[in-house]
């Protein structure tokens, strides 16, 4: 006969690990979830416009706006050198990850381990989060933020609309605001 263990023998541990389960659950949705933004916010979030003053030909007389210069545009309507450009620059992986660089993360890992700093390494999506619907802060609790909505961003927008609105949204300096 097939001796079977005892019940009880087994009972204990998986008390404790359910509770510790429940405990680690808690504590990460307490500090990183808890009041987290809807990615849905960024297509109806409105961002500051210049206002255009033209004269009856449409010629531009004045652009009225008070700390940001910004005129949106659409996605088809940029040139595919400047989407190109970007993508050089920003992000060369943009439309082969889900949101974030594994290298990225490993790489700012490695520096926050090494040397106890905050480092880049966030893709264009993860840029567009975190200057669209969190804080500048530096902190870890921000980044592990970030790549959270940064996944979900990119589950509901198509990769055109993520790089329309952060084309639309990036700082190029000053009061200059979007391409």
């Amino acid at each position: 006969s097939i001796k079977l263990p005892r019940p009880r023998k087994f009972l204990k541990p998986l008390i404790s690990f359910s509770f510790c389960l429940f405990f680690a659950y808690s504590l990460f949705y307490h500090y990183i979830l808890k009041d987290l933004p809807s990615p849905s916010v960024l297509a109806t979030r409105s961002v500051p416009l210049t206002t255009h003053i033209r004269d009856r030909s449409g010629t531009e007389l004045y652009k009225v706006f008070s700390s940001q210069n910004r005129t949106l545009i659409k996605f088809s309507d940029l040139p595919p050198s400047l989407i190109q450009a970007t993508l050089a620059i920003e992000d060369k992986d943009f439309y082969s990850h889900n949101g974030y660089s594994t290298k990225g993360v490993l790489r700012a890992l490695w520096k926050i381990i090494s040397q106890g700093r905050l480092e880049g390494g966030s893709t264009i999506t993860q840029q567009l989060v975190k200057t669209s619907l969190l804080t500048p802060e530096r902190t870890f609790k921000r980044k592990l933020r970030e790549l959270i909505l940064a996944v979900a961003v990119e589950a509901k927008y198509s990769k055109e609309k993520i790089l329309e609105m952060y084309l639309n949204r990036v700082s190029y300096g000053g009061s200059a605001y979007g391409i």
